[in-house]
């Protein structure tokens, strides 16, 4: 699979989440990646470089930060400590249990707050077990469902954090970055199909 990516003029791939653990099913699955030069992320639902089925195998509790923000900590922690040798995309954030919003009733101010609190701690477990110097480790935030709704309502994560601008699985994108972009040291990602038909708007 590495080497059909490579020929493809790929080099990062994004597993699919739901019924597999890509670290964890093969202890070898990233050494193999990094050797071939693959760079390797996590769903938006699996931030850390955790993927789901790791929590549901070994996971202490709910899926929620705000009750359970302790066990999640070190699950995320455990993460960063595993993989930070191999070439990543880290992502950040979190979302409700079963790719759902963390806060079913939809409370913005809350779920930015909530949200916030977490991007710093990820940020933190990442300065501690790979580099103080954050700039220098890959990372991204997709925006994605009620996350887009809190960065229209004007939550930001540092500016060395990618954005990824995603469509809504039916091919329509959501929002595009502003013409004039802010300045930022990380860039924006949208959906390659999207990019080219937004940019015929």
């Amino acid at each position: 699979m590495f080497e059909l990516l490579l020929r493809l003029k790929g080099n990062f791939l994004w597993p699919a989440m739901w019924a597999n653990a890509f670290n964890e099913d093969d202890p070898l699955n990233p050494q193999l990646a990094d050797e071939y030069g693959i760079v390797m992320g996590t769903s938006h639902h699996e931030p850390m470089l955790r993927a789901q089925q790791e929590w549901k195998r070994h996971g202490q509790g709910p899926w929620n930060y705000l009750t359970n923000g302790e066990a999640l900590w070190k699950f995320w922690d455990e993460g960063i400590q595993r993989n930070r040798n191999y070439e990543s995309i880290i992502t950040l954030g979190m979302r409700g249990d079963g790719d759902g919003p963390m806060d079913p009733n939809g409370n913005i101010n809350k779920g930015i707050a909530l949200l916030e609190k977490i991007v710093a701690d990820q940020r933190n477990i990442i300065a501690n077990r790979m580099t103080p110097n954050l700039s220098a480790v890959p990372q991204v935030w997709a925006l994605y469902k009620e996350v887009q709704a809190y960065y229209e309502n004007g939550m930001r994560v540092p500016d060395d954090v990618t954005l990824l601008w995603s469509d809504d699985n039916w091919g329509n994108l959501r929002g595009c970055p502003p013409r004039r972009q802010p300045q930022r040291r990380s860039r924006y990602l949208l959906p390659l199909r999207l990019c080219r038909r937004a940019a015929l708007v």
